[in-house]
């Protein structure tokens, strides 16, 4: 009983003091302790105010220089150096070895030739062809400068290429080659093109004559004036090689050729006209064309016409005038002369007894 009595007179006394400090103690001294359980967390700190208003997403983004959370000056802690993560490097495969290649070199750039006008190229050929104007004379480079000229549709260099590949100068004779460069000249309307189809087709220069074809030629290019074409139309007609015998037509292409000055058609026509073949007969007429041949040269004409005089056919006979004629054409090589005179003295003229 004693003890509990004494415990109760301690309590109140106890109870006395505290009162009595709680009324002594000045207010907000003292906070209690938080009670288990009832701690405060510690928030994270709030995010940086820019100004007046929030510039969320307005400016870069930037680290601040010292932790959110420092609010006491103090030593600034050294950010520890971040070692880099880095993975190893895996071993690559190895390369599959290549072909070796020499170095590529540029080629060396040839100087260019000048450009030259198709004329230029032709007047360049014609130049190295007979070895004029400062030019060597070259074949070969005349064939380079008319083919040139040819590539560019120039006439007359495809002829001239034409005539090179028949007689075979700077190249071999190649008769086909020709006939083809002709036929391109051709095909440009030059009239020496038709007449040489004409000749390598009359002659049989690929092989075998064929008259056909050749008066196809010679009548083309006897339409643009070619006299020796107008000469061997007339021929072959009084022939009859391609086309049948016709002295009338032989006459007409003599008589066109004549009046272009082919001397051979002027022998020929004095002959139709001695023999009346196509023509009325004159003797006349006759010694006009030999006469005619014979003045511009023709020692077939001059043989013809001291025939005439030496038999007197149709003039006066004058054996002088007749036998000088004759020696003048034999003297030329005149066969059919050096023959007239043997028959007249072959004692004086042995020296032809053997011209056939």
């Amino acid at each position: 009983m004693t003890g509990n009595r004494a415990s109760r007179i301690s309590l109140a006394v106890l109870m006395l003091f505290l009162g009595a400090v709680l009324l002594t103690a000045p207010a907000g001294a003292f906070t209690p302790p938080p009670l288990p359980g009832d701690e405060e967390e510690i928030a994270p700190p709030p995010p940086p105010v820019f100004g007046e208003e929030d510039k969320e997403a307005k400016e870069p983004e930037k680290e601040e220089s010292k932790p959110a959370h420092a609010d006491k000056p103090g030593p600034k802690p050294q950010p520890k150096p971040v070692k880099a993560v880095t993975e190893k490097p895996k071993p690559e495969p190895k390369p599959q070895a290549t072909p070796k290649t020499k170095p590529h070199t540029k080629p060396k750039e040839t100087p260019k030739e000048p450009s030259y006008t198709v004329d230029q190229l032709f007047r360049m050929g014609m130049n190295a062809y007979k070895g004029e104007n400062n030019t060597t004379q070259s074949y070969a480079d005349a064939l380079k400068w008319w083919g040139r000229a040819g590539e560019k549709g120039h006439g007359i260099a495809l002829y001239n290429l034409g005539i090179m590949h028949k007689n075979g100068e700077g190249t071999k004779k190649d008769y086909g080659r020709a006939r083809d460069y002709f036929l391109k000249s051709a095909g440009k309307k030059y009239a020496n093109a038709f007449e040489q189809l004409g000749h390598i087709y009359y002659d049989g220069l690929l092989g075998k004559a064929d008259y056909p074809e050749a008066y196809r030629w010679y009548e083309q290019a006897a339409g643009q004036k070619k006299a020796f074409s107008q000469f061997r139309l007339g021929l072959m007609h009084y022939k009859g090689q391609g086309r049948p015998k016709d002295a009338m037509k032989a006459f007409y292409w003599f008589d066109e050729a004549a009046k272009n000055g082919y001397v051979d058609a002027m022998v020929n026509l004095g002959v139709l006209y001695e023999k009346g073949e196509g023509a009325i007969f004159s003797r006349d007429k006759a010694i006009h064309w030999y006469k005619q041949a014979a003045d511009k040269g023709s020692t077939l004409g001059m043989a013809y016409l001291g025939e005439v005089y030496y038999q007197g056919r149709g003039v006066p006979k004058d054996v002088k005038k007749g036998i000088s004629l004759l020696e003048q054409a034999a003297v030329k090589g005149q066969t059919y002369a050096q023959k007239a005179l043997y028959k007249i003295d072959n004692a004086r003229y042995i020296k032809y007894r053997n011209v056939k």
